[in-house]
């Protein structure tokens, strides 16, 4: 295996170069209590996925 050692120093420690993206959950009580403990008020749970899919995947829209 090998392994990159000829990369400039300032590369290194930038990261991952990506959008944040928004957090998501499987369940919608899961939602709720992150929701809870980062003490939001005021908050709508949307569901991702199709109304025709088994599996759902919330979001939390912030007002």
């Amino acid at each position: 295996m090998s392994y990159h050692t000829n990369q400039k120093p300032i590369l290194l420690h930038r990261g991952r170069n990506r959008k944040k993206r928004v957090k998501t959950f499987k369940t919608e009580e899961g939602a709720k209590k992150w929701a809870q403990e980062n003490k939001l008020k005021e908050f709508k749970i949307m569901n991702l996925r199709n109304a025709d899919s088994k599996k759902n995947k919330f979001r939390i829209e912030t007002a």
